[in-house]
């Protein structure tokens, strides 16, 4: 007789399954690296035991401005690439991504950084800089290496990096970047004890949360230190095109003639971050090792062959001058409601020149866990910065401006001012 799913004899398999499972921890279960993370809240998550007093103002995000997504622009590529003949859109994509988008970007930066060198074959497309950054660390990084990252960085690079074992270390950054002064010391500290750094990370534009971009002077000196102490730069440009008044200096990849240097980026905050289209930027020797350790199936072929025809349709750039104006003015209408609200007693920033973001230390008299609490209880969702420095130390909250509706800033505001008064006055939630 064929035992079936009710059968005297699975049923007792469930109960024993359940029996065996049910008052175990998937903590149990876990590696070395996702363990300590089970159960703790993301970064991006609110207090769980804070209630808003009213519907929720999010400046926590960091996400396009929802009226200036080109969606009318994709759906025709979308379909477009649909009345291609053939499966090619619908099916697995090996190897670098099509050649058409790589050749489109490699033209564009070749324009831009003045480097006729650069080809389609210097390009990976991947899924998101997020899925690059990955990539790369998969490729290069052993247990126990030493990846320097600047203090504070983007909290979901930090994942990645704990994520294959490697020692985070941290360099403290100011409006010019990174502190070539004290990468220098932590580079000689860590190979005095014998200690292999591979990768210093930099987001060398518009840096997510600082806002901070690298100087032309302090691009030349790291990659002397790089020469010097031969570890790999790690570039994320994913704001770089993002500039509201000047671009930023020429890219470290150029500077290095692509040598010692691999830059990723991404049109998740120029075109949609629900494309989910990035790539990696490098020589194509050292870009062959990366294809070797791409173990998914490929990319999304429909996304990639979507953006691709928009792309080659010549909409990308009066796009991206669109948004820059959108970014510029959010800024300076943000600005300008902190302002009038006095929040300069409380806080100190500085416009970005270009970004997503705001990034504002608190004065003496507030405690950061406090002033975030109680934001997210007057109404208004801000990032603690603790969860963007490698050591959780911070006196900073991040304000993203690009997906809040202008219209709703001064209220925003308004209720930042209130949550600071409350902390001030002891009214902490």
């Amino acid at each position: 007789m064929t035992d079936t799913e009710d059968s005297p004899r699975f049923t007792a398999l469930r109960a024993r399954l359940a029996e065996q499972w049910s008052q175990r921890s998937p903590k149990s279960v876990a590696n070395a690296f996702s363990a300590p993370l089970f159960g703790t809240p993301g970064e991006w998550d609110l207090p769980a035991d804070v209630t808003p007093k009213r519907e929720l103002l999010y400046l926590a995000v960091g996400i396009p401005d929802v009226d200036s997504l080109p969606k009318q622009a994709l759906a025709e590529s979308a379909a477009a690439v649909l009345d291609e003949p053939g499966d090619v859109a619908l099916r697995y994509g090996f190897g670098q991504g099509p050649r058409s988008m790589r050749a489109w970007i490699a033209d564009r930066r070749a324009g831009e950084e003045s480097d006729p060198q650069i080809d389609a074959d210097w390009f990976q497309l991947t899924n998101g800089s997020a899925g690059a950054i990955d990539l790369v660390v998969r490729s290069l990084i052993d247990p126990g290496d030493v990846i320097i990252a600047e203090s504070p960085t983007y909290m979901g690079t930090l994942h990645n990096f704990r994520g294959v074992g490697a020692e985070v270390r941290c360099v403290p950054i100011d409006d010019e970047g990174l502190d070539m002064d004290a990468l220098q010391t932590l580079l000689r500290e860590l190979t005095a004890a014998g200690k292999r750094v591979r990768v210093v990370y930099t987001i060398s534009a518009f840096q997510n949360p600082s806002g901070a971009t690298l100087s032309l002077a302090r691009r030349m000196r790291l990659l002397e230190l790089a020469h010097e102490h031969d570890f790999i730069v790690l570039d994320d440009e994913a704001y770089r095109d993002l500039w509201f008044d000047a671009p930023p200096p020429r890219a470290l990849s150029a500077l290095a003639g692509g040598h010692g240097v691999i830059t990723v980026g991404t049109f998740s905050k120029t075109i949609a971050t629900g494309i989910r289209v990035g790539f990696i930027h490098a020589r194509p020797e050292l870009l062959a090792l990366f294809g070797r350790m791409r173990f998914a199936m490929g990319q999304n072929q429909f996304g990639l062959r979507t953006l691709g025809h928009y792309l080659e349709r010549g909409l990308f750039d009066q796009h991206l001058g669109r948004v820059r104006g959108v970014y510029r003015r959010k800024r300076d209408l943000l600005h300008r409601a902190f302002l009038a609200e006095g929040l300069e007693t409380y806080l100190d920033w500085r416009p970005p020149a270009g970004g997503f973001y705001l990034w504002a230390t608190l004065r003496p008299q507030l405690g950061l866990e406090a002033l975030w609490r109680t934001a997210v209880e007057e109404g208004i969702a801000v990032n603690n910065g603790a969860g963007f420095t490698p050591l959780g130390d911070s006196r900073q909250i991040r304000i993203a401006y690009p997906w809040t509706p202008e219209e709703q800033f001064p209220e925003a505001a308004r209720r930042l001012r209130l949550a600071c008064e409350r902390v001030v006055a002891g009214q902490a939630a």
